[in-house]
């Protein structure tokens, strides 16, 4: 195989050094378009060692982590979801060691063996004292075509014990060790056939977390979502408007919703969101401007809603872009930067 067939691949490894901070800041800044990953510092530098691999699979992104001697910490909150944009759905499976979770108000305990899924539009925090895992990053439309059993893997854990786990967990195993023969050519079919694997060994479990109306079919789901996208500035876009517009009753509606915290919930988040978007790359319209676009006649309701939901002002957003610059050299913020463009690929698609 030659070098231009290979799957392009980034690594990172941060151990006891003079320059363990600087690695460690590379380690976590690889990370940022997804987790807020923050390491204590080492009781005992001689134990420590964090490794990041990644492998750009074309549609889908594999991570390899081994991470020890510290605590890692990993949060995904709002502000971070609205920042990225990513809509992506991690695999992942744990080889050794394990974390604690929230997810949902929930604590989840994971641990070798164990498969867990999340959904990179919704919140959740890990931590972890030492563990090794693999992560596949799939676009949510190569799992599930319904939203709302896309919504249902959020948290989703299945133990090591099921042959659920079993097989997704050796499956995984599989991939990363070919991964040195897979050519880029290859990986968009074995991408495909990973994510129908997963799909058909979820879907039980799935259907037993989420149970939306029987009359209300998965297509009817997206097309409200994307209907909602389209009316943001409409005045009356609430759960009656939706209602008359699809033919639901309210409970069916509340039911579609529920798993992302309600309609109502729904449409104002993704009206901030589309808020949070223009202000921090449009600097001609006004900020009242694009508050009334995003659907919020009053700048003041607007803006402390704004505040509430990303823990920062309408203006500081356009003042700084939620960017700061960090201390790293050129060569290193581009191997940042490439995975950073492989998760906006994937996200695109």
């Amino acid at each position: 195989m030659s070098s231009a067939d290979k799957l392009l691949s980034n690594s990172v490894t941060a151990r006891a050094g003079a320059d363990v901070r600087r690695a460690s800041h590379l380690f976590a800044e690889t990370l940022d378009p997804v987790f807020r990953t923050t390491l204590l510092t080492p009781e005992r530098p001689d134990n420590f060692h964090a490794e990041l691999s990644t492998y750009f699979m074309g549609p889908a992104l594999l991570f390899a982590a081994d991470m020890a001697g510290t605590t890692y910490t990993f949060s995904r909150d709002l502000r971070r979801i609205a920042r990225t944009g990513l809509d992506l759905i991690l695999v992942q499976v744990t080889l050794d060691g394990g974390d604690i979770r929230t997810v949902n108000g929930e604590i989840l305990h994971v641990e070798a063996g164990d498969i867990s899924m999340f959904d990179l539009s919704r919140p959740m925090q890990a931590e972890t004292q030492g563990c090794r895992n693999l992560t596949l990053v799939l676009p949510r439309h190569m799992l599930f075509g319904k939203d709302v059993q896309n919504d249902a893997l959020h948290g989703l854990v299945l133990k090591r014990p099921t042959s659920t786990a079993r097989l997704i967990g050796s499956h995984l195993r599989t991939l990363f060790e070919d991964l040195s023969d897979i050519t880029q050519a290859e990986a968009p079919a074995i991408v495909a056939a990973t994510a129908n694997l997963v799909t058909n060994l979820v879907g039980p479990q799935i259907n037993d977390r989420s149970q939306p109306s029987p009359t209300v079919r998965g297509a009817v789901i997206m097309e409200i979502r994307r209907y909602i996208e389209q009316q943001m500035a409409h005045p009356d876009l609430g759960p009656d408007h939706l209602c008359k517009m699809f033919g639901l009753s309210r409970a069916s509606l509340y039911r579609l919703f529920e798993p992302v915290g309600g309609v109502t919930d729904y449409i104002r988040t993704r009206r901030l969101r589309a808020a949070f978007d223009t202000l921090a790359n449009d600097n001609k319209r006004t900020v009242g401007e694009i508050a009334y676009a995003s659907g919020f006649p009053d700048i003041s309701a607007f803006s402390r809603a704004f505040r509430h939901q990303f823990g920062m002002s309408p203006s500081e957003v356009r003042e700084t872009g939620d960017r700061k610059p960090r201390p790293l050299s050129s060569v290193e913020r581009q191997a940042a930067a490439s995975v950073h463009d492989w998760l906006r690929i994937i996200g695109s698609l």
